[in-house]
């Protein structure tokens, strides 16, 4: 189930007393802001515990949520112009592409998803739609794309590669982040346009005692897993 939530801000004043308003108000520190989320609307897949809402971007311009659902392999497409009532206009096939989109953004009309390869230490894909859910382009990436983002000014797509092992570790991708130059747009994409960083050059290094290497055998460029990206607002 996706919950939309609207943030309203509570001004908490008690002498230096930890106070919550009400049953449904978060306790907070005095002179400090708390943070209460008001569901407004919900939207159910009907699938329960199987990563079938979990990733959620949103379009400005369109009004509408993409919203992965893994275990359909399709990212749904809800309409979100009433936050109060949410409704679902369709849903973007990603299954011909590989096994399902781990991961969604939006950026200027183009909706990037992060798809694995049905064989998951393979090369995985990003594939590009319009708000409508037409296809744009694709690029390939490094095993299993996690999670991508645009900068904040769409000029560039990054991309988290997990490169997760199989269970038994004979086959262990590297980790990397690809890096997608989008200035000529999704639907004029090559492989030049993609670059990847890795991990390579620690290999053999000496490394901070907290990071731990455990997999059998294993390099560091193999076992750093990327996962998350963040960005900053200058890019």
């Amino acid at each position: 189930m996706l919950p939309i939530y609207l943030p309203r801000l509570h001004r908490l004043v008690a002498a230096g007393i930890a106070i919550a308003l009400s049953a449904a108000v978060p306790i907070a520190v005095a002179g400090k802001h708390s943070i209460e989320l008001v569901p407004l609307d919900t939207y159910a897949t009907g699938i329960f515990d199987d990563s079938a809402a979990e990733i959620v971007a949103h379009d400005p311009e369109s009004q509408r949520l993409f919203v992965v659902n893994g275990a359909e392999a399709t990212i749904d497409v809800l309409d979100a112009s009433d936050p109060a009532n949410l409704v679902k206009l369709d849903d973007i096939d990603v299954s011909p592409y590989g096994k399902a989109a781990n991961s969604v953004d939006v950026s200027d009309g183009v909706v990037a998803a992060a798809v694995e390869n049905n064989d998951k230490q393979a090369d995985g894909v990003v594939v590009f739609f319009d708000t409508n859910g037409e296809y744009l382009g694709q690029v390939t990436v490094g095993a299993l794309p996690d999670m991508l983002t645009f900068t904040h000014d769409g000029d560039w797509l990054l991309v988290a590669n997990e490169g997760e092992p199989n269970d038994d570790y004979t086959v262990d991708p590297w980790g990397t982040v690809s890096i997608i130059d989008m200035r000529e747009g999704a639907d004029d994409l090559d492989p030049s346009d993609v670059r990847s960083v890795d991990f390579e050059d620690f290999n053999g290094a000496t490394l901070d005692p907290s990071i731990r290497i455990f997999g059998p055998t294993a390099t560091v460029a193999q076992d750093l897993e990327p996962e998350y990206i963040a960005t900053s607002k200058n890019g």
